[in-house]
């Protein structure tokens, strides 16, 4: 029998993703690097996360969402894939400098994420 969903807790989780973004948004905007506000948004969202977890432990609820979201978000990365071969056979000789940044860029946060969550978890 399939579990029920909880759209209550799916939804507060995007609200808090959703919030936690547009307010790094705003505050790279005023300090004039726009660009950034998504990668500031996920520090800013781990940081509320880290000091919450330090006073009280988070949901059960929430965590579950959380897993479900990630785990149904994995079919919005397949145009971006697709997008990328494509790309590749139009940089010819700069293909093994990208590969490099791609591979550096990929499994140096992973390895991040895994010392973090091995610690914490």
């Amino acid at each position: 029998m399939k579990a029920k969903t909880d759209w209550i807790a799916i939804f507060i989780t995007i609200l808090l993703i959703v919030v936690a973004r547009e307010i790094a948004m705003a505050l790279t905007k005023l300090m004039g690097q726009p660009e950034l506000g998504n990668l500031f948004g996920l520090g800013l969202l781990l940081i509320v996360l880290v000091i919450w977890r330090n006073f009280k432990p988070l949901s059960h609820r929430m965590i579950d969402a959380n897993a479900l979201i990630m785990k149904e978000s994995a079919f919005a990365f397949l145009p971006i894939s697709a997008g990328a071969i494509v790309m590749l056979v139009a940089m010819g000789a700069q293909i093994p400098l990208f590969l490099l940044v791609l591979v550096v860029s990929t499994l140096l946060p992973m390895w991040l994420y895994a010392k973090i969550s091995k610690r914490w978890l």
